[in-house]
């Protein structure tokens, strides 16, 4: 009887790993006031966050308030390096503004208003390399 036993223990000891305790997974964090789902979400603000560069870089290259303030004005030089650069970034970010804002409107998919972002991040760093950014 306590071989028995003993063979019980031990199957139960190499039985339990196999069986285990499910998974824990995080608890879905909930999506943002005016988006409609994580990947909304993650779009928007990777969309907002390119923008926000393209608004400095255009602050940056005209020399604006906000780069004086902060001594980040372009010099001659820079300006014709990162013009057709710049020009690219702005052309991207319109088309990404203009698929994501399709894409709420319902004639485009997801998918392509992500390509457009992505595009717009592709264009971000063209430009950033040109600044000598790595």
């Amino acid at each position: 009887k306590m071989k028995r036993t003993m063979n019980l223990a031990l199957l139960l000891c190499l039985l339990l790993p196999l069986a285990g305790c499910p998974a824990a997974s995080a608890p879905t964090p909930p999506v943002a006031t005016g988006y409609q789902n994580i990947d909304d979400q993650n779009l928007g603000q990777a969309l907002a966050a390119v923008n926000g560069f393209r608004t400095s870089e255009e602050g940056n290259y005209n020399c604006n308030a906000a780069a004086q303030a902060a001594a980040t004005c372009l010099t001659a030089a820079q300006k014709t390096t990162e013009k057709p650069y710049l020009n690219g970034l702005i052309s991207a970010v319109n088309l990404a503004n203009t698929a994501y804002t399709a894409y709420h409107s319902g004639t485009q998919t997801l998918v392509q208003a992500q390509t457009a972002e992505k595009s717009a991040e592709t264009a971000q760093a063209s430009l950033a390399t040109a600044k000598g950014v790595k």
